[in-house]
């Protein structure tokens, strides 16, 4: 005979508690690690268009040092040249021609896309002292022209934030020194 004290029931599966507690468990972890992880992607994509930005910055900057000119552009102008997606309908990849696709390249890849999908945008601007600049930023996340301004950019300032916003004076002074 069986001893009823001694008994143990045979288990097929998981009771339902085991399945509440372990599904709640889940969804605590996920609740907490979603956020994180949402602002590490959008962190990394930040770092990616100030990066893409800085490269294109350089690439206009080693153009002008060995042309003794900035690329002209659609605007067909060397010392006065902009593109800007939210204005007129192209960005800075029209630069391409100069910087990609002409003899030398300057860029290790052709200029596309910020990381949000809007084409980057640059002004540039030499005709004048000391309001001399090369501008080259992205629209950010939420695609929207922030950064550009151009009652600040005749004082020489910007709004927007400046990881998404590259200004190279270095620029200005390359060109004082080949002048």
């Amino acid at each position: 005979m069986r001893n009823p004290m001694t008994t143990t029931r045979a288990r097929g599966g998981f009771s339902l508690m085991e399945v509440i507690v372990a599904v709640s468990v889940i969804a605590l972890l996920a609740g907490v690690l979603t956020p994180m992880v949402g602002s590490v992607v959008e962190e990394n994509k930040k770092a990616r268009a100030a990066d893409d930005c800085k490269a294109i910055a350089q690439a206009i900057g080693k153009y002008f040092e060995e042309n003794r000119a900035y690329p002209p552009g659609m605007q067909a102008d060397a010392t006065y040249n902009y593109a800007n997606p939210s204005y007129f309908g192209y960005g800075a990849e029209v630069l391409n021609t100069w910087l990609y696709e002409g003899p030398k390249q300057y860029l290790e890849k052709p200029i596309g896309n910020d990381p949000w999908g809007t084409p980057y945008s640059y002004h540039c601007y030499t005709r004048s002292n000391p309001y001399m600049d090369i501008a080259v930023f992205s629209h950010g996340p939420n695609k929207a022209c922030e950064s550009w301004d151009g009652s600040l950019w005749n004082k020489g300032k910007f709004s927007g934030r400046p990881r998404r916003l590259l200004r190279l004076h270095a620029l200005t002074e390359t060109r004082r020194r080949a002048a």
